[in-house]
């Protein structure tokens, strides 16, 4: 028998097509204004690294604090990093701090969220490659 496609995986990898999108634009298509398409890549990042700390968050129990906490990070940064960009920072600045952003959250996921979980299968298919890619496709549309 075949195994059932996990919906919430799909969906999660349907979350590149913007990537690639704005990646072929920049190169091939030019469609868009290369300062439209960085400010576009900076902000959709962003979101998806407010989007991986909220997913922490379990408003029905009482998590430990610590987990509050690092929930909320990742939206502070995001904030920090959206300054930043108003501010006229380089844009490579940026794309390396969203780049650092993104390995160093999914290090403290590891640690703090997945260490302990004998099913470690989100981490390996989902939440592993992606960040790979994320950072990739973020990488080659900074050149």
């Amino acid at each position: 028998m075949s195994k059932k496609i996990n919906f919430q995986f799909l969906i999660s990898y349907f979350g590149l097509i913007p990537y690639v999108l704005t990646f072929l634009d920049k190169y091939y298509f030019l469609v868009v204004d290369e300062e439209d398409l960085l400010n576009f890549v900076t902000y959709y990042s962003l979101i998806i690294i407010v989007f991986i700390g909220s997913i922490n968050w379990n408003l029905k129990n009482n998590p430990p604090t610590h987990i509050v906490i690092y929930g909320f990070l990742p939206s502070l940064f995001a904030v920090i990093i959206i300054i930043l960009s108003l501010l006229k920072i380089n844009i490579l600045i940026i794309f390396i701090l969203i780049i650092l952003l993104l390995l160093t959250q999914l290090f403290f996921d590891y640690i703090i969220l997945f260490s302990n979980d004998t099913n470690k299968q989100a981490f390996y298919y989902l939440r592993l490659p992606l960040t790979i890619l994320i950072i990739l496709f973020l990488f080659l549309i900074s050149l």
